[in-house]
């Protein structure tokens, strides 16, 4: 299961969710990051759980929570590399969030049919590896009712707004 996982990260074209529509080099473009890293990442962390959980009822997956060095209290326990689909809405929620906000771990949801990959880190970084057109359009979908933007990086690094 990892090794399936591996592969689809080392795709050179994925799509990720950003909170921003555009791309920018602006340097003053920092000040904007900073600040919504400490007053909007707990909404985009809410959001993000909204998505996944969409996707998770939609479609059969294994949802994997990865082993890191760093800690975190947390008022739920979770086994690191062990499939958790079977826990109930509400912790996987509180995992995600918690993950998205404290940027402690990572959760791995590997979808079977038809087989993609929905990787969320700490932070605002939301991956998605080897999407169909159909997940594709529900995505885009779900991303924009939870008015974040869904861009797509090619293998020549561009990143484009979808």
């Amino acid at each position: 299961m990892f090794e399936v996982i591996e592969n689809l990260q080392d795709m050179e074209e994925y799509y990720y969710i950003d909170f921003i529509p555009y791309e920018t080099s602006d340097v003053h473009f920092l000040e904007l990051e900073e600040y919504f890293e400490t007053s909007y990442l707990h909404l985009f962390a809410e959001k993000i759980s909204h998505i996944a959980l969409k996707l998770i009822y939609f479609y059969q997956c294994e949802i994997y929570l990865t082993e890191s060095p760093k800690l975190a209290k947390l008022k739920h326990k979770f086994p690191f590399n062990v499939n958790i689909r079977n826990s109930s809405p509400d912790k996987l929620a509180y995992i995600i969030k918690k993950i998205v906000s404290k940027d402690f771990s990572s959760v791995q949801i590997l979808f079977s049919e038809p087989q993609f990959l929905m990787s969320i880190n700490g932070g605002f970084l939301v991956s998605f590896y080897q999407l169909t057109d159909e997940v594709l359009q529900i995505l885009q979908k779900l991303v924009s009712q939870e008015g974040l933007f869904l861009k797509f990086r090619n293998s020549a690094d561009e990143r484009i707004l979808m």
